[in-house]
């Protein structure tokens, strides 16, 4: 059986990376490496936890909850943790004394959750970032529409269902099979089919780039309400400003990338 680098590995993620790795290094280095990739991992694990919950703590506050913006936050944090917890889960896979029972909960239950919750924390990255530009422009009736909790928890809704059903090819095309490198040994492999390869494509960068288009634009807005409003006081041309703004506010736009 061979094995296609291009849908079983980087379509799966780093923990199968991670596994195809050690199972393929040296036997005598299998245990170190196990260990170093686990305890790496959890590090990084353990301050992001630590951070995003800091992060749930500040938008629980009434006054931050109450706007959609708000909840985002709230939400995206609460993504951010569960994506960390499942990712810590997924290190399960790097035992080789796991059952088919215990292997295949991982292939085709925690790791889809994982990348669904992934998606959707991205999504809501983006729409923070466009509900900010909404604010700076302050557009009156439509902003306050916007904001609203109930406005929040539609959106939620929307992306929620729109997200899950988007990675229906991936979970259909999920199987736990015997290791082709690894006798006795268990692979979790996403076995497309060509169409679905190029739908789950067309998914993949939508999911990665519409996100940080919103974020773009939403930047783009933000220097622009603030670009027109110094030209207005200062007596400068708009775009003057904007080089400006942009030169003084360039972070904005590395940080969604980062992100994704």
């Amino acid at each position: 059986m061979a094995c296609n680098n291009s849908v079983n590995i980087f379509v799966l993620g780093p923990i199968s990376i991670m596994k195809t790795d050690i199972r393929t290094a040296d036997v005598n280095q299998q245990q170190l490496m196990s260990f170093a990739y686990v305890f790496s991992v959890t590090i990084l694990v353990l301050f992001a936890l630590a951070s995003n919950i800091l992060s749930t703590d500040t938008f629980f506050r009434a006054q931050i909850r109450s706007t959609s913006v708000g909840f985002h936050l709230l939400l995206y944090s609460c993504c951010s943790i569960s994506v960390l917890l499942l990712l810590e889960i997924r290190l399960i896979q790097l035992l080789d004394s796991l059952n088919y029972e215990s292997f295949f909960s991982i292939c085709n239950v925690i790791t889809p959750l994982s990348n669904i919750l992934t998606r959707i924390g991205l999504w809501m990255n983006g729409l923070i970032g466009l509900q900010r530009a909404f604010q700076s422009f302050e557009l009156g009736f439509l902003w306050n529409q916007i904001r609203s909790r109930v406005a929040g928890i539609m959106l939620v809704l929307v992306i929620s269902i729109c997200v899950s059903l988007m990675h229906v090819p991936e979970l259909i095309s999920r199987q736990t099979l015997p290791d082709p490198v690894a006798a006795g040994k268990l692979v979790c492999q996403i076995k497309y089919s060509d169409k679905l390869l190029v739908l789950n494509t067309i998914f993949s960068f939508i999911h990665v780039l519409l996100p940080v288009l919103l974020n773009m634009l939403a930047n783009c807005l933000i220097l622009a309400s603030i670009s027109r409003r110094r030209a207005n006081i200062h007596g400068t041309t708009y775009w003057s400003q904007w080089i400006r703004q942009f030169h003084r506010h360039a972070h904005l736009f590395i940080s969604p990338t980062l992100t994704t």
